[in-house]
């Protein structure tokens, strides 16, 4: 029987805009204004706060200038080092009537009169490295010095033991460690410590470029400025060491940290306590020769693993320095050239930006990587080993229902489908209905303007078998096509396919026997379980047909559990007409009718169920670009829709559809949108600082948890093992096609774009065994033409 529709009235269909769509384009502009002004007001923010932040609070607490901006270029490499003491500078040179002066080379003011030991190593050198320190009133005293700090773990436990023996120690702290853990480093000063600058990330301030030195030292400063009210205005190099060759070579980190106002702390004596928590070094920590010098022992409260070796160490020593008769001090109490460049200062809004910045740099991203590691755990951990769970669970239960014979009080079912250029398979199609062991009272089929022959091969199998029926139309749409089959259908029951899928001759039969079977006629609808039909295509096919497998298989199968199933496939489900009609029928607002349709029998209280047993094959796209047409179509719907239903989310009428499903999806959009440019950078700056070995771990675990899932997915689903090949290849697409569908398709909706169907191209292929559709159950019969107006 053939039909014909014209096109529904304009006027009705503007009563149901297209959710996003917005045809003047105003929200977009509003969007590129508001954007440009927020770019514009951030842009002078940093034009204002750029000078603050790169200023130098060293040179600034000492009414200072910038220093010459001398290298070791300037003064050599081979400079000489002169004098004992923890504390080191490098020196302009001045000769004067047989004495040898050291000046120093910001303020031009000799600072130091050389002996004549001294002047015979420097020779004619004209810059000398210079040890001192040590005030002469510091007699047998001990400083104990930490760097790397402050620890979470450790340094609290350093602190309870220099407290419990009434030691005092100086902290050098690197800015990240110090903005990670600001009341420690509060406690150490609170406690009467000395707390220093050790660099912002414990860069070689020697060979990094000199902006990047300078960043190290003057960032630092405001941290510990933000954090303590104090300005500090020594540092101690990072990898600097106490013999003649390791200062050498730290020349080019003096001279800068010199010239920014800063003066260099260094130490007499080396634990190497790193070393021996790293088992470079074995056996016993040795102690210092205590033989009536001052002592600056270096140690290390952070930076590494093994600590309480330096906590034993640091007990040990007091214990052995009191009993020799040694005091503790800090370094500023020994050496007065320290003491003056410690100030008492009020935190400016600069300071205190700062210490944000830093946190929002090195401290927030660990955190919330941290919290996002958890939220993608739980989703793919927690809930996918859970939901395999609830699906065997489920599979097992069913095992024991006992379904009626098909042909015992056969229900009346409408096939339902809509064909838009189909000539080349819709024949198949209609064969493998036809061929239902499940009486079919009429198939009907909605040519949606095609301009292909799509309309011909219809009427040419209708001439064959009377169930068949063509309604011609003018194109609308898949959901305007199905809506106008919907009105022609005269069953109660309809089960409705794409054009595209082959049905198995057993697969009406298992949707219809839940409909038929229930007793309180609020069941809406069935869901069936569509398989990719041509999976050997190539790897494309492969990685599809393992997706379906793992979201239909079991994470739907846990949402029928749950009563919260959130897609019912159009291209093999079974329906309830009067379910269909009390929500309004399939609406255009969306791309994806059957998840829009779908969420709206939940909101009117129908139930939704799937049939594990009712196989429908379709063809799968076999080229990227065809895939991502699909799937931007697919995902662009489910957000129309989602955003459609936006106030089923924690409601309780709606059980765990309205506080599970939902808003694990909501949760599945807006976290990968908002920070997968962010795991993205943690992962290759991760793989950069720890070694690929860490991404590579997290990305096997998730694997892992995958291949668990897939293989659950196998056994309730029937399928073959060698899907589980698959998995691998399938973490390595999915997550760059994820972060691909949803920018363009928030993209789409923020600018208010109609977005086009974007229909598959058919090739016709399928290589599961359906190659050769069944013939039609029923004998052929001849039809007569009926046209509607």
């Amino acid at each position: 029987m053939i039909f014909r529709r014209q096109l529904p009235d304009p006027a009705r269909e503007a009563m149901s805009p297209v959710i996003f769509l917005d045809p003047s384009g105003r929200r977009w502009q509003k969007i590129q204004v508001a954007t440009a002004a927020l770019a514009a007001l951030l842009l002078v923010g940093i034009l204002i706060a750029i000078p603050h932040l790169n200023d130098t609070p060293a040179l600034s607490a000492t009414n200072s200038h910038l220093g010459p901006p001398l290298t070791s270029d300037t003064t050599g490499k081979r400079v000489p080092v002169v004098g004992e003491g923890p504390l080191v500078r490098v020196l302009k040179v001045q000769r004067d009537r047989g004495q040898i002066f050291g000046v120093d080379p910001a303020t031009e003011g000799v600072v130091a009169t050389f002996t004549p030991a001294d002047a015979q190593r420097i020779e004619q050198s004209g810059y000398v490295i210079q040890r001192f320190g040590y005030s002469d009133a510091a007699q047998r005293t001990i400083s104990l010095t930490f760097d790397d700090g402050p620890d979470l773990k450790w340094t609290p436990e350093l602190l309870n033991l220099l407290s419990a023996e009434k030691v005092p120690a100086t902290f050098f702290a690197t800015g990240t460690m110090i903005a990670r853990n600001p009341e420690i480093f509060q406690r150490e000063v609170r406690e009467g410590h000395a707390v220093a600058n050790h660099s912002l990330t414990h860069t070689d301030v020697s060979t990094t470029s000199s902006w990047r030195a300078r960043l190290e030292l003057t960032v630092t400063d405001h941290v510990i400025r933000a954090v303590t009210g104090k300005e500090v205005g020594y540092f101690r190099l990072p990898y600097e060491g106490d013999d003649e060759e390791s200062t050498r070579a730290a020349i080019e980190g003096i001279l800068r940290s010199q010239r920014y106002g800063y003066l260099v702390a260094s130490h007499d004596f080396d634990s190497d306590d790193w070393r021996y928590a790293s088992h470079e070094l074995t056996g016993e920590m040795p102690l210092p020769e205590l033989n009536g010098q001052n002592v600056t022992v270096l140690l290390h409260d952070g930076g590494g693993t093994g600590r309480e070796m330096t906590i034993d160490y640091v007990r040990r020593l007091i214990a052995y320095g009191k009993s020799q008769g040694y005091t503790f001090t800090t370094m500023p109490d020994v050496n007065p050239w320290l003491a003056d460049r410690v100030f008492d200062v009020r935190p400016t809004i600069w300071d205190k930006l700062t210490l944000n910045l830093v946190q929002l740099w090195f401290v927030w991203p660990s955190v919330l990587l941290r919290a996002l590691f958890v939220i993608a755990v739980t989703f793919m951990v927690v809930i996918g080993l859970g939901n395999c769970v609830i699906a065997a669970v489920r599979r097992h239960r069913r095992k024991s229902i006992v379904w009626p014979s098909a042909t015992e009080n056969p229900q009346s079912v409408s096939v339902l489908l809509a064909a838009y250029n189909e000539e080349q398979i819709i024949d198949r199609t209609l064969r493998s209905v036809l061929a239902s062991k499940y009486p079919l009272a009429e198939v009907i089929v909605v040519n949606d303007g095609s301009s292909d022959g799509t309309a011909s091969r219809v009427e040419e199998i209708a001439r064959r078998d009377p169930r068949v029926h063509l309604l011609n139309q003018e194109n609308t749409g898949k959901a305007g096509a199905l809506n106008a089959g919907l009105a022609k259908v005269s069953s109660e029951i309809i089960v409705t396919l794409d054009a595209d899928t082959l049905l198995t001759p057993d697969t009406v039969g298992h949707l219809v026997r839940h409909l038929a079977a229930d007793t309180t006629g609020r069941l809406g609808a069935v869901a069936g379980v569509v398989r990719v039909g041509n999976r050997r295509r190539n790897l494309l096919t492969r990685w599809q047909a393992l997706e379906y497998l793992t979201q239909i298989g079991v994470e739907r199968a846990a949402q029928d559990v749950m009563g919260a199933i959130s897609i019912v496939p159009g291209a093999c489900a079974a329906w309830r007409k009067a379910a269909i009609q009390e929500v309004g029928g399939y609406t255009e607002v969306t791309l994806a009718e059957d998840c829009d349709l779908s969420l709206s029998l939940h909101r009117a209280g129908w139930r939704v169920t799937q049939d594990d047993e009712a196989f429908a094959y379709t063809e799968a796209p076999e080229t990227v670009d065809a895939l991502l047409n699909q799937r931007v179509r697919w995902t662009f719907g489910s957000l129309q829709a989602i955003w459609k239903h936006r106030d089923l989310l924690f409601r309780s009428r709606y059980g765990l559809l309205g506080w599970y499903v939902l808003p694990q999806y909501a949760i599945a959009i807006i976290i990968p949108l908002v920070f997968l440019p962010f795991i993205v950078f943690m992962g290759i700056r991760t793989a950069q600082e720890q070694g690929i070995d860490v991404v590579l771990f997290y990305f096997m675990l998730f694997l892992a948890a995958h291949l668990i899932i897939a293989a659950v997915g196998i056994v309730l689903m029937g399928e073959k093992w060698r899907h589980l090949w698959m998995v691998p290849v399938y973490r390595v697409i999915y997550e760059p096609l994820r972060a691909y569908l949803l920018y363009t398709a928030v993209y789409m909706a923020v600018r208010g774009v109609r977005a086009g169907w974007n229909k598959l191209a058919r090739t016709g292929t399928l290589d599961t065994g359906l190659a050769t559709v069944p013939q039609p159950a029923q004998p052929a019969v001849a039809t007569v033409g009926m046209t509607e107006r």
